[in-house]
């Protein structure tokens, strides 16, 4: 319920519930981001191996992002991430969908030139922020 703490077998932070891609803090009765972290590993069993280092700063992103090969099919990927049913991060949203436009010409397996890996790493570096994102829950009667 609103206002009252989780119960303990629906959270693992004692804080927030995660419902529909959404952390719901039912204290302050507010929904956060639910992406988890930065993480361009493939999936293997339903989990993708962390990195070798956090990743928290753009130079980390930088870092990663040169050091992995990435590729259209990647970047596309992190966009999907963010599932949002009630459309409350829509702006984002679409915006990284308008900056996928510039691979509409490039196979799915292409490689990111350089020139492409500068201009991603500082949005996947807004990626980190999004946890730290919240807005009112609203109900209307």
């Amino acid at each position: 319920k609103s206002g009252q703490h989780p119960p303990e077998g629906a959270t693992a932070d004692g804080i927030n519930v995660k419902t529909l891609g959404y952390n719901w803090a039912s204290l302050q009765d507010k929904f956060g981001c639910a992406f988890g972290s930065l993480n361009f590993n493939p999936k293997r069993r339903g989990a993708k191996k962390p990195h070798d280092k956090p990743i928290a700063t753009l130079k980390d992103v930088q870092d990663i992002i040169d050091e992995l090969e990435i590729n259209r099919r990647d970047v596309l990927g992190k966009v999907a991430e963010l599932y949002d049913p009630l459309g409350l991060w829509e702006p984002l949203k679409f915006q990284l969908k308008i900056r996928l436009k510039e691979f509409n010409n490039s196979s799915w397996d292409q490689k990111l030139t350089q020139e492409q890996k500068e201009r991603w790493a500082p949005i996947f570096a807004l990626f980190l922020e999004l946890p730290k994102l919240e807005v009112e829950r609203s109900v209307v009667p």
